[in-house]
């Protein structure tokens, strides 16, 4: 559901006070891991086998499985027991297609009071590291039942995190406002607050914009930054046109950039050309000039000829930027032709990056040329490096053909490369 402005600055206060209060008296513990919700952790199947090798076996949970926590009745407490079982035998199931459908009946038929028996008992087997997109399921159905007593169990017995962030993103992409709620006042003991990272990935299924305004309202910190990362995959899967408008929502500069880089490529990759206006149509310089690289590699790497038009369409700020995908992957095709493309396109020292992309890629196909490109460098120092790093590369493919272009050169080259490439009866004087 997307969020109401009201319940935009309601979830904005209450994560504003979330996020001081961590921020006042946080212990030093290790960050959360990143780990998106949709990726599976390894696991091995074996065909002609109803168990799976590599993953726990059923005869080994025995010790996990009777850790269980306090019931109210004996009865409770046999129902609980059977469906840790049920779960254990489930997981063994190799067929994953079977795996799933079997879940899902296990689910439905699932009391609210014997989830968190079940999921503990999952975590104590080891099934979590084998089973991480079932474990997923079974946390989501958790808080779409019992939110609550989902959240208090993760609070208290949580190890890292990620299951904190599962469990809030499933409720919030249902219900932020009230998922906002349920969280306010919990702490983290981590640099990154959890709960907060898990209520954006939740909001952004349905209102990335609306979640990105509320996360805006929080101190800029790791938690925040993060958070703004999990919106990523929403913001890719809506295109180009609302990838630019959302970008143009985050206020600090610095952030606007990375996320922009970040957005870049999932986004080329998708449509280059697409991609490249997205590019043309972003406000800010440095941002624009950041992203321009990434879509540039794509974009050459798909249609060359269409990425150098495009590069030279630029404004020339982002120009010099754009080039040096354009470059790269034009040195690999023609080395010649890439060295006159960039020559034509001026004697700005901002291309050094594209000069330099140039000469790591043509100077092991034809060192001679470039070898003559070398002097565009505007720094005498970039100059000097890359004459001793190719004419070294060459020398161990054609040791005379490199000692000759260094003679041939000695009145332009620095006297360290003469040196370092000639032999001392072969120098000139």
């Amino acid at each position: 559901m997307k969020v109401t402005p009201r319940g935009l600055l309601l979830i904005g206060l209450w994560l504003l006070a979330l996020g001081i209060g961590i921020m006042i008296g946080r212990q030093q513990s290790p960050s959360s891991r990143e780990i998106s919700v949709s990726e599976d952790a390894p696991a091995t199947s074996g065909a002609s086998s109803d168990n799976r090798s590599g993953s726990p076996s059923l005869s080994n949970q025995s010790s996990g499985l009777s850790r269980k926590r306090s019931v109210s009745s004996p009865e409770q407490h046999d129902r609980i027991e059977a469906a840790r079982f049920q779960m254990a035998e489930i997981l063994n199931t190799s067929n994953r297609i079977e795996r799933t459908r079997q879940l899902i009946q296990f689910i439905d038929q699932l009391d609210p009071s014997e989830y968190e028996g079940v999921v503990s008992g999952f975590r104590e087997s080891g099934w979590v590291d084998y089973n991480r997109s079932e474990y997923v399921m079974l946390i989501s159905a958790w808080m779409s039942q019992d939110p609550h007593s989902a959240i208090d169990y993760f609070e208290q017995s949580e190890p890292d995190g990620w299951s904190r962030k599962t469990a809030i993103a499933a409720w919030a992409a249902e219900d932020p406002e009230a998922a906002a709620g349920a969280i306010d006042g919990l702490k983290d003991e981590g640099d990154v607050n959890d709960w907060i990272v898990g209520l954006a990935q939740g909001m952004a299924r349905n209102d990335p914009a609306g979640a990105l305004q509320t996360l805006q309202r929080l101190p800029a910190n790791e938690t925040r930054k993060q958070a703004i990362r999990t919106i990523l995959p929403e913001v890719v899967s809506r295109g180009t046109d609302f990838a630019g408008k959302w970008v143009e929502m985050i206020e600090e500069p610095k952030l606007q950039r990375e996320a922009a880089t970040r957005l870049a490529r999932p986004l080329a990759d998708r449509d280059p050309v697409a991609a490249a206006e997205w590019i043309r149509e972003i406000n800010t310089v440095g941002t624009r000039r950041d992203a321009s690289e990434v879509v540039a590699d794509v974009y050459a790497a798909n249609d060359i000829e269409g990425a150098r038009l495009w590069t030279e369409s630029l404004p020339p700020d982002t120009m010099t930027e754009a080039a040096e995908g354009v470059a790269k992957h034009l040195a690999r095709q023609d080395p010649a032709e890439a060295a006159q493309w960039l020559q034509n396109l001026g004697d700005d020292p901002d291309l050094d990056g594209a000069r330099i992309l140039f000469l790591r890629e043509a100077g092991s196909q034809d060192p001679q040329i470039a070898l003559d490109s070398v002097p565009t460098l505007s720094k005498s120092s970039d100059q000097e490096r890359y004459y001793r790093d190719i004419l070294k590369t060459w020398s161990k493919t054609d040791k005379q053909a490199a000692i000759a272009w260094a003679i041939d050169n000695a009145a332009t080259l620095p006297p360290k490369i003469i040196k370092s490439i000639v032999p001392k009866d072969q120098r000139p004087e």
